[in-house]
């Protein structure tokens, strides 16, 4: 078990230093960002602590997949595996708990911890052949892995945008437009191999115009429910900022499509990191930084696609 979770953490060790940003800082940024919306969760919610022990158990559950279980049946025995599967789910909410203790909700800590242990009784396992359908056929696999892998999310945020609507509480909705943008963002955060690349019949210019169509017009299908609502129920000053808010969501998203090929086949750069930090502080930036990434992006596929 001991080499088990040592690994488990040299993986995420390693995941981060892929990214781009150096160890030690990029755990600080993700504590820092976990601390800010749950923050802003307590904030903007009341009874939030409920929704957000339902928030953390929801998450535990993606650690009872289908390859995870199965894999950890075979590496341990059966009375190891729900140790490990146990100590998993607990390790797990701690972020939770821990902020709950920050704001003395104990007896909620109590419960979240209780419902991860319980959790872990639960496997995926009994619904192994079912397939997950989705909305976008069999265009760029990029949005069909990532909505697979994040299905349960959507309903979540989409429950959120209702509640934000029910409750008269606009900050929430537009946490939950941020939400579903980084979602898709992240269905980029993984390097193709290159055939998936070559196999076109196109030119660098179109395949990457190809590519960002594609993210706008599947992306759009996640995003306008929330967009919809946020703009029929909120006052006309708050219509301009859902829409300040979906223009850089889609900007963003565009900036992770050529940022990723910009540096094919190596991982995110940290100068991309670095890039995309400063335009989340200071948004006009894009448009000097996104014209860079795309002529880089452009540049690097030329030695691939040759049409």
């Amino acid at each position: 078990m001991n080499f088990y979770f040592t690994l488990q953490f040299k993986r995420i060790y390693r995941h981060i230093d892929e990214f781009g940003v150096i160890p030690l800082i990029g755990f600080a940024l993700l504590l820092a960002l976990f601390s800010w919306v749950s923050e802003a969760i307590f904030k903007n919610i009341s009874q939030a602590s409920y929704y957000y022990i339902g928030i953390g158990l929801l998450l535990t559950l993606k650690l009872g997949n289908i390859k995870r279980t199965v894999f950890l049946q075979k590496c341990f025995p059966l009375e190891t595996f729900w140790k490990v599967r146990m100590l998993e789910n607990t390790l797990f909410v701690l972020p939770f708990s821990g902020f709950l203790c920050y704001k003395q909700a104990f007896i909620e800590i109590i419960i979240i911890h209780v419902g991860a242990i319980m959790l872990s009784f639960f496997n995926n396992l009994g619904i192994r052949s079912i397939t997950i359908p989705t909305p976008f056929g069999k265009n760029p696999f990029e949005f069909v892995i990532g909505f697979r892998n994040t299905f349960w999310l959507f309903p979540v945020l989409y429950i959120l945008t209702y509640i934000a609507v029910f409750v008269d509480n606009y900050n929430l909705g537009v946490f939950s437009l941020i939400a579903v943008f980084v979602c898709c963002m992240s269905f980029y955060s993984k390097q193709e191999p290159l055939y998936y690349i070559w196999i076109h019949s196109m030119t660098s210019k179109e395949f990457l115009n190809h590519k960002i169509k594609t993210a706008i017009l599947f992306s759009s299908f996640l995003v306008l429910p929330i967009v919809i609502g946020l703009s029929l129920f909120f006052s006309l000053e708050r219509l301009q900022i859902t829409l300040l808010f979906t223009v850089l969501g889609y900007s963003f998203i565009l900036l992770t499509i050529i940022g990723k090929y910009s540096n094919y086949p190596s991982q995110v750069h940290l100068f991309q990191t670095l890039a995309m930090l400063v335009c989340l502080l200071f948004p006009p930036l894009l448009i000097l930084i996104i014209p860079y990434f795309y002529k880089r992006s452009i540049k690097k596929l030329n030695s691939i696609l040759v049409c």
